[in-house]
């Protein structure tokens, strides 16, 4: 697409001629680059890539948080503190709104995971990333000492990422979401030179 085809869709309603191609502009774009490759990995016929590519999807997952952040306030990139979309997303996901209920939580998720991933190629302290059945989207490995980090189910964790890029989707398509729709475009026309 180009800015100019861009600049044209009327943010005031949602009109499926007009949005549908920078909808499919947007889902072609984190689908063929992201979720499509992570599927591959999850279904891979070798077990070791299949079992050990839990940090790669997580630390993928933490980028998409961020992106997604970004066409929710129209931004080109993250501001403010690096926790600061971490905290929206989790704020905005149901799935996330046990665990992380504070500024102060998501910022112990941007420095024990995020920051650790991303930086160290690690998580920090005692956080813990596997696909064990037992271990849900997202906990604290000890409520009462959350300094410990955190425990992920990398599988639930992903899906509960990109079900949010297709909720995000459908916000779109809300006919009183005019606030999102111009913020979406926003950033998408920095994706475009």
């Amino acid at each position: 697409m180009k800015k100019e085809e861009i600049n044209e869709i009327s943010i005031d309603k949602y009109d499926e001629k007009s949005w549908e191609p920078l909808i499919t502009f947007f889902w072609n774009r984190y689908n063929k680059r992201y979720f499509f490759p992570i599927k591959i990995l999850q279904d891979h016929d070798d077990f070791e890539i299949r079992n050990n590519c839990g940090f790669l999807i997580a630390t993928i997952d933490c980028i998409l948080i961020e992106t997604l952040e970004q066409y929710y306030s129209g931004q080109d990139e993250s501001t403010g503190k690096n926790h600061d979309p971490f905290y929206s997303f989790f704020k905005r996901s149901e799935a996330f709104k046990g665990v992380i209920q504070s500024d102060k939580d998501a910022g112990k998720f941007a420095g024990l995971v995020r920051s650790g991933l991303l930086h160290q190629s690690k998580t920090k302290k005692a956080s813990v990333i596997n696909k064990r059945k037992s271990t849900p989207i997202i906990g604290w490995i000890d409520s009462s000492d959350k300094s410990k980090g955190f425990e992920i189910n990398r599988d639930l964790f992903h899906l509960t990422v990109h079900n949010e890029f297709n909720k995000l989707i459908e916000n779109l398509k809300i006919q009183e979401n005019k606030d999102l729709r111009e913020k979406f475009k926003s950033k998408i026309l920095t994706l475009i030179e």
